[in-house]
């Protein structure tokens, strides 16, 4: 993976990861269900075993995919930011005014 390759494909993990997530959560209680008998002992501890596997689904996968996002948007900034060639190509809302700027 290359530098400039490396902010677009942690934000598609990122997207993966959180739609992953997503449809775990969300389709894991209903295949459960439609896999085992409600009533027998394999559902009962199917369920134990799914109902740790889910929390743990949903306390992790948004919030990693959500990170790993912000931070390849993060890395596409700073990238746009070091790509200048001279200071004056850079925004100038993150400098400092000059003297002579700041007393007009």
């Amino acid at each position: 993976m290359s530098t400039e390759s490396m902010p677009r494909t942690v934000i598609w993990w990122g997207v993966a990861i959180t739609l992953a997530g997503s449809l775990l959560v969300a389709t894991a209680p209903h295949a459960l269900t439609a896999w085992w008998g409600v009533n027998t002992a394999e559902w009962s501890a199917a369920t134990a075993v799914f109902e740790v596997v889910l929390a743990i689904a949903r306390t992790t996968l948004a919030p990693l995919g959500a990170a790993l996002i912000a931070a390849g948007l993060v890395m596409l900034y700073v990238d746009r930011r070091l790509r200048g060639d001279r200071i004056a190509d850079r925004p100038h809302r993150w400098r400092f005014p000059s003297a002579e700027e700041a007393e007009r």
